[in-house]
């Protein structure tokens, strides 16, 4: 039995190669943030079970997931995982972080109700996202999305989709985007968690390759 470890800011995460999971690569707001969204989404839920009383306590898709801004996703076992975050740690040396807004609530066709950035911060989540699935590319990647926002609700039913904009029509969230972070799912709790964080290197290319000469 072969296990690769991954090294994280707050502990060694233990993955079993050869086993394949499910991984995806997620740009996540500050504790701040996270408290907020969950939030709003405890007072859609609430609305939602008080007007549905027979939808299952106002339950509805994304309800229990934490704030997150999806860039995408695959399925690998460790050392396909452990290969992927290299090429990600060799890349995002050169990016920068940068504080990141999110000022309004919008949907999308098929029921998704969202939390959106500002335009500023929309072309910056988009350039990083773009650099992220190009080193991945070689990875079969899923689920790659291409319009940044943190999700409040997915699948909901019109007349859920009605209440969303009802009860949330203002909002205030930003973060300073600092890197990428790796998430597993875990089909036991239905959710992913976090396992690793690869961090912006805020590196320039003009200097990398210069030499230093002592004279």
């Amino acid at each position: 039995m072969v296990f690769v470890i991954l090294p994280t800011d707050r502990k060694l995460i233990f993955v079993m190669e050869g086993s394949v999971n499910k991984y995806s690569f997620v740009f996540q707001p500050d504790e701040a943030g996270i408290v907020l969204v969950d939030g709003l989404k405890r007072r859609l839920r609430a609305s939602l079970a008080e007007l549905f009383p027979d939808k299952n306590k106002g339950w509805y898709p994304s309800c229990n997931s934490k704030a997150h801004v999806t860039i995408c996703a695959f399925e690998a076992d460790g050392s396909k995982l452990t290969m992927a975050i290299e090429a990600l740690q060799e890349t995002l040396v050169y990016e920068r972080s940068q504080y990141v807004y999110f000022d309004h609530f919008s949907s999308f066709a098929g029921g998704a109700f969202y939390i959106a950035p500002t335009v500023h911060a929309r072309s910056y989540l988009k350039d990083r996202a773009r650099k992220v699935v190009q080193t991945l590319s070689e990875f079969d990647l899923i689920e790659i999305s291409d319009e940044p926002h943190i999700s409040i609700g997915r699948h909901l039913e019109p007349e859920q989709l009605e209440i969303a904009k009802e009860q949330l029509r203002s909002v205030d969230l930003s973060f300073m985007c600092k890197g990428v972070h790796v998430r597993q799912f875990k089909p036991d709790l239905g959710q992913y968690e976090i396992i690793d964080f690869i961090q912006f290197g805020n590196q320039s290319k003009e200097n990398s390759g210069q030499l230093a000469f002592k004279f």
